[in-house]
C-alpha cells in the first residue's frame, strides 16, 4: 500500500558533470539548495545569489539583465536611516558602516557573478511571491527595501501578462549572453503568511503560471517541481520548520536530493558523496578540536 503520491520529475533536462558550473538566483530557498550543492559539487562551481537573497520576479530580472548587460553595478547606493549604507539592487548583506565599503562589496559581487555566468552550464532561479515594492523617489523596483520608512515605497502586485513580457526578454538576453547555458525555474515552497493563506497560494499559483509560461516557449529552459515535492510528497509539518512556513532542513535536503537524481552525472553522483564525507569530517574535526 502507497502511502504517499510521488511527484514525477520533469524529462530529462541536463547533465551535470564534475565540471559543471551552476548559479542560482532568487529567493530564501534558492539560498538553501545551493549550499547544499556547493557541498556536494564544491563553492568553486557553484555561486549562491550573488545579489543576496531575492524574492519577486521583478527583482531577479533586474539583477541578471545587470549582468547581461554590463550596468553600472554601484549606481543605486544610498545611507539608510540607520547611519548604514545599504544597495537598492543588493540584500542587507551587503551593506556597510561606509559609502566605500558598500560599494566594494556590491562590485565585487557583481563582477564575479558576470564573470560565472558567462561559463554556467545551468542557472536556476527560484520564485518567492509576485508582490514587489516600487521606490517612489527613483521610480524603480527595490531588492530589498532596508527598513526604510514604508511611506517611500508602494506595494504592487505584478500582472501576470507583464511578468511573462518581461522575462521572456530577460530569457533572450541570457541566451545571447551564455548560448550554452540552460535555465531551470522552482517557486518557492514558503508560505508568506502576511497576506494571508489564501493570496499566498493565488500568488504561488501565478508563478507556476509564469514558469509554466517560458518553459512552454523556450526549449533552453525547464520547470523543477519543487513546490510540488513539498505540498505532496511531504505534506507534514514534522517537514517543516518551527516557524510552519519555511521547509525543514530535512525537507530541503529530500528536494536538494530529487534534484540530484534528476541532474547529476553517475561521475558526479560519486564525486559529490566523496565531496559530502568530506564535509562532515571536517565538521567533526571541528567540534572535537581542543
Amino acid at each position: 500500500m502507497e502511502l504517499f503520491t510521488t511527484v514525477g520529475l520533469p524529462e530529462h533536462f541536463i547533465t551535470l558533470t564534475p565540471t559543471s558550473d551552476v548559479m542560482t538566483v532568487g529567493s530564501c530557498f534558492a539560498q538553501h539548495v545551493g549550499t547544499l550543492l556547493q557541498q556536494r559539487m564544491g563553492e568553486e562551481h557553484v555561486m549562491v545569489n550573488p545579489f543576496g537573497v531575492l524574492y519577486n520576479p521583478v527583482s531577479i530580472a533586474q539583477s541578471l539583465l545587470m549582468l547581461t548587460e554590463g550596468e553600472k553595478p554601484d549606481g543605486r547606493i544610498f545611507l539608510g536611516q540607520d547611519n548604514v549604507w545599504h544597495s537598492w539592487t543588493h540584500s542587507s548583506l551587503f551593506s556597510a558602516p561606509t559609502e566605500e565599503e558598500c560599494r566594494r562589496k556590491v562590485v565585487t559581487s557583481v563582477c564575479e557573478a558576470r564573470h560565472r555566468l558567462r561559463s554556467a552550464s545551468l542557472l536556476c532561479i527560484t520564485f518567492g511571491t509576485t508582490r514587489c515594492y516600487r521606490l517612489l523617489s527613483e521610480g524603480y523596483v527595490v531588492a530589498n527595501c532596508h527598513k526604510e520608512p514604508q511611506r517611500c515605497f508602494s506595494e504592487e502586485e505584478y500582472p501576470l501578462d507583464s511578468l511573462i513580457s518581461l522575462w521572456r526578454d530577460v530569457l533572450q538576453r541570457l541566451h545571447a549572453f551564455a548560448p550554452e547555458m540552460k535555465v531551470c525555474f522552482t517557486v518557492s515552497p514558503y508560505r508568506y503568511r502576511k497576506y494571508g493563506y489564501h493570496e499566498s497560494q493565488i500568488q504561488k499559483s501565478k508563478l507556476l503560471l509564469l514558469a509554466d509560461a517560458l518553459v512552454s516557449s523556450d526549449d533552453h529552459t525547464a520547470y523543477f517541481p519543487a513546490y510540488e515535492i513539498m505540498l505532496d510528497e511531504l505534506r507534514d509539518y514534522r517537514f517543516y520548520a518551527p516557524d510552519m512556513l519555511h521547509p525543514s532542513e530535512q525537507a530541503v535536503g529530500i528536494i536538494s536530493s530529487r534534484f540530484e537524481q534528476w541532474t547529476f552525472s553517475p561521475e558526479m553522483k560519486n564525486v559529490a558523496e566523496e565531496r559530502y564525507r568530506e564535509w562532515r569530517r571536517s565538521l567533526h574535526r571541528q567540534i572535537v578540536k581542543p
